[in-house]
């Protein structure tokens, strides 16, 4: 295994980044408060805890000295910077993905919990003028 990876939230995004990373040899972790989607990726040989990621007894759970970057991409920005920050504090050295859900919550990137930001709409934005651009 390459990496050990845990997810907070399999919507649109952890779910997909989730099924992405088990078949590229990592060892994934998902905590995910949707009990449909938790069976979905559990069937697929993803480790799914179902419970809500800001919730400090899930993470109580875990050994967090084993994972090595905990991305917290729920829909909920408040909800990835707990999710971060708690990760942080329970494992100083783990590399934390923030995303950010709204135009102008880049800055969010300067807080020492949060070590890269993800913002989808602007991600899909950057792949769509490449398609219509060329470049």
């Amino acid at each position: 295994m390459d990496r050990h990876v845990l997810i907070v939230g399999a919507g649109r995004v952890g779910y997909r980044v989730a099924d992405r990373l088990g078949t590229d040899r990592h060892a994934v972790t998902v905590i995910e408060r949707d009990a449909e989607r938790c069976v979905g990726l559990a069937s697929n040989g993803t480790r799914v805890i179902e419970g809500d990621g800001t919730d400090p007894g899930v993470f109580d759970e875990l050994n967090l000295a084993e994972v090595d970057i905990v991305a917290a991409l729920t829909d909920d920005t408040e909800t990835n910077l707990t999710v971060c920050e708690r990760a942080r504090e329970h494992a100083p050295d783990v590399r934390t993905v923030l995303r950010i859900a709204q135009d102008g919550e880049q800055d969010y990137g300067y807080r020492s919990f949060v070590d890269h930001v993800v913002y989808p709409a602007a991600a899909g934005a950057e792949v769509a003028l490449e398609q219509i651009t060329g470049q």
